[in-house]
């Protein structure tokens, strides 16, 4: 059973991990009342505790994963899935090794174990156009950044198009990767001599120092990223792919690192009594800037562990319930 609308410009898509581990848990229902139930879904219509519905916890959070897309699309899965045509090892037979970095959007899978430790890497350090400024001081006076021209004027700077990289909250440019930041300098900037554009590019390197990072899979929390890699590592050998990767269990084990972990039992003995950490939900699509935060973790400043809690709880609030689609 297809739904009728939409089916003669339906494009098939393959499922990333977290829409396969739904697709998984719905398979066994009947074609009408999955219809039925992304209907609902698509109109904000579930909350994020089940108690009050027919359905599991797993039911609910599977349809919610699947409310995005088309119909059609997700019954093409379903009537896969029942006839053994995709499964987790399809997805998977590029490898075993996910990039938590790039996270479940844009799933990045590689076999080799050394590939996703430079991946996983790459996400560590900021590319920023125009970091240390447009020109530099030489022997011969001053020279564009861009372009080499010595004692450029604005005039000058202004063919090399830099207002275009400011935001309107002004930010600067900043990307991910040396390759989209050579691309940029190219295509923004003028700078179409690619050995000339991958220098300036890793001039731009910016790393950011942070004190913890976690784990998605269980609440562990690491003081270093090597040690992080190898726990990761074994995770992935041991069967775990990207569907099992949670953001909320991210969040849960930065906030147990020193100097936070006590201001933020405080702050839930306060706010919520009664309640541990493990029964509060964070989304990714709405406290990323938090994870970083937390990474970076508190600085010396008084007052700063309680404004990273402060956070975490604001943002908890916000995400109780799931917003409408």
């Amino acid at each position: 059973m297809f739904p009728a609308t939409g089916i003669e410009n339906w494009q098939y898509v393959a499922p990333n991990p977290n829409q396969v581990k739904a697709i998984v848990a719905l398979q066994e229902r009947r074609d009408e009342e999955i219809v039925a139930w992304l209907a609902f879904a698509k109109r904000g219509g579930f909350q994020l505790q089940s108690r009050n519905w027919t359905l599991s916890r797993e039911i609910v959070g599977a349809f919610l994963t699947l409310g995005n897309c088309e119909d059609v699309l997700v019954l093409h899965w379903i009537h896969e899935a029942r006839a053994g045509g995709h499964a987790d090892g399809d997805i998977q037979k590029a490898g075993i090794y996910w990039c938590t970095g790039c996270g479940k959007n844009k799933p990045k899978c590689y076999k080799n174990s050394d590939d996703w430790r430079r991946e996983e890497k790459q996400h560590e350090a900021t590319y920023v156009c125009m970091l240390g400024g447009i020109s530099e001081m030489t022997n011969l006076g001053f020279k564009c950044t861009f372009c080499n021209a010595t004692n450029p004027n604005n005039r000058h700077f202004e063919k090399h198009s830099i207002h275009a990289c400011v935001s309107a909250s002004g930010h600067l440019y900043s990307c991910k990767r040396r390759c989209d930041m050579v691309k940029h300098l190219a295509k923004i900037h003028g700078v179409n001599y690619r050995p000339q554009a991958e220098a300036l590019a890793s001039q731009r390197k910016h790393t950011l120092e942070k004190q913890a990072w976690s784990c998605g899979f269980c609440v562990t929390t690491f003081s270093d990223f090597q040690q992080r890699l190898k726990h990761l590592q074994l995770h992935f050998e041991q069967g775990k792919t990207l569907a099992d990767w949670n953001f909320t269990t991210v969040i849960q084990g930065l906030l147990q690192q020193p100097g936070i972990d006590e201001a933020w039992k405080a702050k839930l003995a306060v706010s919520l009594p009664g309640v541990e950490t493990s029964d509060l939900v964070w989304l990714d699509s709405a406290s990323k800037e938090l994870q970083y935060k937390l990474e970076v973790g508190p600085s010396e400043d008084e007052g700063s562990a309680e404004a990273l809690v402060e956070a975490a709880y604001a943002t908890y609030l916000l995400n109780w319930t799931f917003p409408e689609q």
